[in-house]
């Protein structure tokens, strides 16, 4: 998704120095700590992070700058007039900390990434675990087509948002998993790494192979070859079609053999210049696939179950967090009566390996009365949580009364559990802090514009 952001509206130094001047952030004990590790941008060609200000000018122009009436053909002066007070004010109630944009927001907001991958400004998804079509998405595998069902597909959009920074709640309960298919078949995965990559030693240390010795034993029609691109694409169809090998549906023609070279890959510690950070390597991703293929593959004649499908998208959460300044927030709902999710994170080796990606919760409705179980795993290990999604259908504000279906399409939520969303659904969060608006000085008018 991209988004134009050319910069008709600016925020003035005059007027930031002025705000500078008036106004000091109520940063609180660890506030500026806290932003100079997650939120500050590093300037290359001033070899520095980002101060305070410069943050906050580029995310209200960011998102100043996204209004529509600004990108059409005749443009009303009274519109700009209009966001540049806007603009100002919002710069106030941000630079003081009396309101803040999702973390997401403060990050990606005004920055190059955003004009790529304008969903990155969003800051949280849910997705339901079962097959879906790709549709017209940038990440559709090329073996398949828009309207074709694919196991791949929920994996592949929770991995490309948690990858953009974007946290996911995902549903394994029983109606999603059931519709998923029996695993067909096993896969042998052959992970390439050339002797010239600067992940070469670490890379077969974890079970890669040496390209060339390999290609002197092998020809690469053998197989499904795949020479992942340096891009987030690439880790996403690299794992898109690992799953998709193992089922019928996908792999028509039953290959069972997958090549994925991994040479191109920039080395750990390299700079990502678009979204920022510094890049993990090829590591945690060939550690993943292979994890991956081993929990496949011993679910062959099978179908898989909820607890498979969680620890598929924790396996994800796991290789995302490696990156550096990426965070990876997951949700994974199952079903109230589904004793092996509920006790799952029970299994230390498991929850100290991967099951920690992820806060898991329950889906509950009013006619759920026997919390016995739910209430044990809690007692054990401060898990599951409870998740009423009869409400999130039919109420807005309890005092309001039932309003049958008024938001009826609900499946889950985001990774918070604030915010009831549908299956591809986004949400997005600002903060406002009326006390902080008040001590600065800042009107109630002000704080609602």
């Amino acid at each position: 998704m991209q988004v134009t952001s050319s910069k008709l509206i600016t925020l003035s130094s005059e007027f930031i120095e002025q705000v500078k001047d008036e106004i000091t952030p109520h940063w609180g004990e660890l506030g500026w700590v806290t932003y100079k590790r997650t939120y500050a941008r590093w300037i290359d060609e001033e070899n520095r992070h980002e101060n305070w200000d410069e943050t906050v000018k580029r995310v209200i122009e960011g998102n100043i700058n996204l209004d529509p009436r600004l990108h059409e053909d005749h443009i009303d002066p009274e519109v700009v007039t209009e966001l540049e007070d806007e603009a100002q004010k919002l710069f106030k109630l941000v630079y003081s900390l009396s309101a803040t944009p999702s973390g997401r927001n403060l990050w990606i907001s005004g920055s190059k990434y955003q004009d790529r991958n304008g969903d990155a400004l969003n800051n949280c998804w849910f997705i339901a675990v079962r097959p879906q079509p790709y549709g017209d998405s940038h990440i559709m595998p090329d073996y398949l087509d828009q309207d074709q069902v694919a196991v791949s597909m929920p994996f592949s959009f929770m991995f490309d948002q948690l990858m953009k920074g974007g946290g996911v709640g995902f549903s394994v309960v029983q109606d999603n998993v059931k519709q998923i298919p029996m695993v067909d078949d096993n896969v042998n995965l052959t992970i390439l790494i050339d002797e010239k990559s600067d992940s070469y030693t670490d890379s077969i240390a974890l079970g890669a192979t040496d390209k060339q010795q390999w290609l002197a034993e092998h020809s690469l029609d053998e197989g499904r070859y795949y020479k992942l691109p340096d891009t987030r694409e690439g880790w996403i169809l690299a794992n898109a079609n690992l799953v998709d090998m193992h089922f019928n549906s996908t792999n028509p023609d039953h290959e069972s053999n997958l090549i994925l070279d991994m040479s191109d890959i920039r080395p750990k510690g390299a700079k990502i210049k678009g979204f920022g950070g510094t890049a993990s390597g090829p590591m945690p991703l060939i550690e993943m696939l292979f994890d991956t293929n081993k929990l496949l593959d011993a679910r062959v004649g099978q179908k898989l179950t909820s607890v498979d499908c969680t620890d598929l998208g924790n396996l994800i959460g796991k290789t995302v967090v490696a990156g550096n300044v990426r965070r990876s927030a997951e949700l994974a709902l199952g079903s109230s009566d589904d004793d092996a999710f509920i006790t799952m994170k029970q299994d230390q080796d498991k929850l100290y390996h991967h099951r920690w990606a992820s806060n898991n919760s329950v889906a509950v409705d009013t006619k759920k009365s026997d919390y016995t179980a739910v209430a044990d795993s809690i007692m054990h290990n401060g898990e599951p949580g409870i998740v009423n999604l009869e409400l999130s259908k039919h109420f807005g504000r309890l005092v309001d009364g039932r309003q049958e279906n008024i938001d009826g399409a609900v499946e889950g939520t985001n990774p918070c559990g604030e915010i009831s969303l549908d299956n591809g659904e986004p949400c997005n969060l600002f903060e406002v802090f009326p006390s902080v608006a008040t001590n600065k000085a800042l009107t109630l008018k002000t704080l609602l514009v």
